[in-house]
């Protein structure tokens, strides 16, 4: 079976027909852009396909593609598009494997290979830090859990309107702090209005406002003394913001472009995976069942996020120097976060991924490095991971946690209600900040960070399927035209809404959407 007609059969569309009289619900573009242009010069058949059906099989090079409006997960996957396009040829790349057969059964691979050393960590900080009361500080908010959010340009854009306060911790010890009612203590970091920032010691454990994930809350059952099965309290709203991809990387030096969901899922799932060139388990890098980047793998593979081959890299910031130890680059393989990969271009690079009956790979941009994320917006590149913001509510409010030790006569509450408020919807993009000269979606996107009014797809779980999803206020203009990038032609600045016409009537952070 070739691949154009595979994938026709994937997404059911042989032979489909839309409507009548020679006319189809065709898809004149998503996220601002024509996806009926180009997808490539086709390496097989130069037929012209009918005008009314739903597949292009001349498509990415003859591999097929759908242009009309995608409603489903495969029709995402291979909606026809101008982005940048890699081929990964599993039938050539992958010993015995047959298109369309299932995945093979993960059996035992036997021991472990020793974890990567990466060398002597720094200098051990013997700074005594200073005690720290929230009762000195304006409106204070305390945030506790995973990292990712660009702290120093989200207090500048707060400004008076909240005070950041932050406690570092793993995702699932952010979830457990609001499932378990955790009190948070030991050293914070404390963001002024103007983005300095101080580290002190909380004077007293007190609860935290805000809680940070990368992961949903059900993915963290058995971990951070959580039940096997985790359900957040009623009056907790998981509030989606950021998405940040996960990319698989390799040293800048790798000859390699792309990988399929079906390599990747027998290099980091056997010990001996015979995938060429990454068939070498010893070059093949991983992070802990603990990490958001690997639980994020694992569940787009379809592996067990403890069970995942390769060595240990001993952490996020040392994927770099791990990935660059090994003596052949050609045979060496990581995964890692946009944070790590995108900052270092002269050292890694990130592979195009394919996902399981896609018919190519697509990086998460439109060209490799240009940050704009489109094909993760749009739903062409699927291994991502969202912030997630829980938060204490009232009337389906976002309300500060009730805390003794800030506010013990409860005189400030309504103050510290609003703050909590406020910057718990700028952290997700229903709001706009306070100080509007700040950039913030480009301190997102220099990070990697996508925000959610940005994404046209959305998914309901972790490593679950992605559906389409239109944002209740839309940014994907301002997204693009953060620094370093800029903005498409047919997005029009504004000031209010009465700038804008037509289809995109609404004035949102600056744009007609």
């Amino acid at each position: 079976m070739t691949r154009s007609v595979f994938v026709l059969v994937a997404l059911g569309l042989t032979g489909c027909w839309i409507g009548g009289g020679g006319s189809y619900d065709r898809y004149d573009g998503y996220d601002g852009y024509d996806p009926s242009r180009s997808t490539g010069t086709p390496t097989t058949g130069t037929s012209t396909p009918p005008r009314d059906t739903c597949v292009d099989p001349n498509g990415f090079g003859g591999h097929g593609c759908y242009r009309c409006k995608p409603t489903t997960m495969a029709q995402l996957l291979a909606a026809c598009t101008d982005a940048k396009y890699e081929t990964f040829d599993n039938e050539a790349r992958i010993p015995g494997y047959t298109e369309g057969d299932p995945l093979p059964e993960i059996a035992d691979q036997g021991p472990e290979l020793p974890a990567f050393d990466p060398g002597p960590s720094e200098t051990p900080d013997t700074t005594v830090l200073p005690t720290c009361s929230l009762t000195s500080l304006r409106t204070p908010v305390l945030v506790y859990g995973a990292t990712g959010f660009p702290m120093e340009p989200l207090a500048k854009a707060m400004g008076t309107a909240a005070t950041i306060v932050f406690r570092e911790a793993g995702s699932c010890e952010g979830v457990a702090s609001v499932v378990l009612k955790k009190r948070v203590d030991g050293p914070v970091t404390v963001y002024s209005p103007n983005g300095d920032k101080s580290r002190c010691v909380l004077s007293e454990p007190q609860p935290a406002d805000l809680a940070l994930s990368a992961l949903f809350a059900s993915s963290c059952g058995g971990q951070a003394d959580l039940a096997g099965t985790v359900t957040l309290p009623t009056d907790i709203d998981d509030l989606i913001g950021p998405v940040s991809p996960v990319m698989f990387a390799t040293p800048a030096t790798s000859k390699e472009r792309a990988i399929s969901a079906d390599a990747a899922y027998r290099v980091f799932g056997m010990a001996s995976s015979g995938v060429t060139p990454w068939n070498d388990e010893s070059s093949v890098f991983r992070r802990r069942a603990s990490s958001g980047n690997q639980q994020t793998v694992a569940r787009t593979l379809g592996l067990p996020a403890d069970k995942l081959r390769g060595r240990d890299s001993n952490g996020s910031s040392a994927m770099l120097p791990a990935l660059l130890s090994t003596k052949d680059p050609s045979k060496t393989i990581g995964i890692s976060s946009s944070e790590i990969v995108d900052t270092n271009p002269d050292a890694l690079k990130a592979l195009a991924y394919r996902h399981l009956a896609q018919p190519v790979a697509f990086y998460p941009d439109s060209v490799r490095g240009s940050l704009d994320r489109r094909n993760v917006r749009d739903g062409h590149y699927v291994m991502w991971n969202a912030l997630h913001v829980l938060v204490r509510t009232q009337g389906g409010e976002p309300i500060a946690a009730p805390n003794d030790v800030r506010d013990p006569s409860g005189t400030a509450k309504a103050e510290l209600d609003a703050a909590v408020k406020r910057l718990a919807y700028v952290m997700v993009s229903r709001q706009e900040a306070p100080v509007r000269g700040v950039d913030l979606f480009g301190a997102m996107k220099r990070v990697g960070n996508v925000p959610a009014c940005a994404m046209k797809v959305r998914r309901s779980s972790d490593g679950a399927n992605i559906t389409p999803h239109t944002p209740e206020l839309s940014c994907g203009c301002a997204f693009e035209a953060a620094a370093p990038t800029t903005t498409r032609s047919e997005c029009t600045p504004c000031r209010d809404s009465s700038q804008c016409t037509g289809a995109k009537s609404t004035c949102s952070f600056g744009y007609c959407e």
